[in-house]
């Protein structure tokens, strides 16, 4: 009996643990190092492997959007992601790596120039864009990188083509069911428009000296496949790549280590 309430008791605490709380804890258990870098408008947190130093390339990982709204009802007080896919992914990569937060996740969703439309109406506006690029050059005056390949997973790779031509020494971006047509993502699930964001197919062709990878799973039922195909086949120097038996979050992590072959 007493084993059965500490179990009911440990459950309880558990379920008290926030979403930042938790990518937090999986971020210290993979043994990298966090930090927050501020812009002109917004904090960010940064999450970075070990060593950085005496690398010439630099792996810049965007997560997703996370969980912007409960039960597609309420909007979330922490949008971070409840599944911490992106620091599982990094954590398998063998080159220097950081992972750049996005305004308002990693618990930095109480500060005071935060509000839930950052994470909803203008999750992919040029605020947010222009403030990641902005914490993102300025950590690179630190570090100093011959090239930098952005690599953003759904959201984050909305993100990744929309700050892009900001970055210094960009040689490569990397997309993995990425929501790459705000408009037709939102018309394909019958949600409301985005209005206050920017969107991917709607911005000039990236620069073809910029090789860009984008990947997509068969099974995608959040990001279907032909979203991620159509803007692929409208970029110059694109490479589409979609995988069967893949859906938005399987099995991305069993893939990781052929995609990293693939983009070297």
């Amino acid at each position: 009996m007493n084993k059965i309430i500490l179990l009911i008791i440990a459950a309880s605490l558990a379920g008290c643990v926030t979403p930042a709380q938790h990518f937090a804890e999986t971020a210290l258990e993979l043994d990298f190092k966090a930090e927050i870098i501020a812009s002109a408008q917004f904090q960010h947190q940064v999450y970075s492997s070990n060593p950085l130093m005496g690398r010439k390339t630099l792996h810049v990982y965007l997560d997703g959007d996370g969980t912007p709204w409960e039960r597609n009802r309420w909007v979330a007080v922490d949008p971070t992601a409840r599944n911490p896919l992106i620091l599982r992914l990094m954590a398998q990569d063998k080159q220097a790596a950081i992972l750049l937060g996005r305004p308002c996740y990693y618990g930095l969703n109480h500060s005071s120039e935060c509000h839930n439309k950052f994470w909803t109406s203008h999750r992919y506006s040029k605020e947010v864009v222009d403030s990641m690029a902005s914490v993102l050059n300025t950590w690179l005056t630190r570090y100093k990188f011959n090239d930098v390949v952005l690599i953003g997973y759904s959201g984050g790779g909305s993100i990744a083509m929309l700050m892009a031509d900001k970055i210094k020494n960009l040689m490569k971006v990397v997309t993995v069911s990425a929501n790459l047509n705000v408009t037709a993502w939102s018309q394909f699930h019958g949600y409301s428009a985005l209005k206050e964001s920017l969107n991917p197919a709607d911005e000039t062709k990236l620069n073809e000296q910029v090789e860009q990878f984008h990947f997509a799973g068969q099974d995608d039922d959040i990001v279907p496949a032909f979203i991620i195909n159509e803007y692929a086949d409208s970029q110059k120097n694109a490479k589409y790549y979609e995988l069967a038996e893949t859906d938005h979050s399987c099995c991305w992590e069993d893939e990781w280590p052929a995609i990293l072959r693939i983009i070297e």
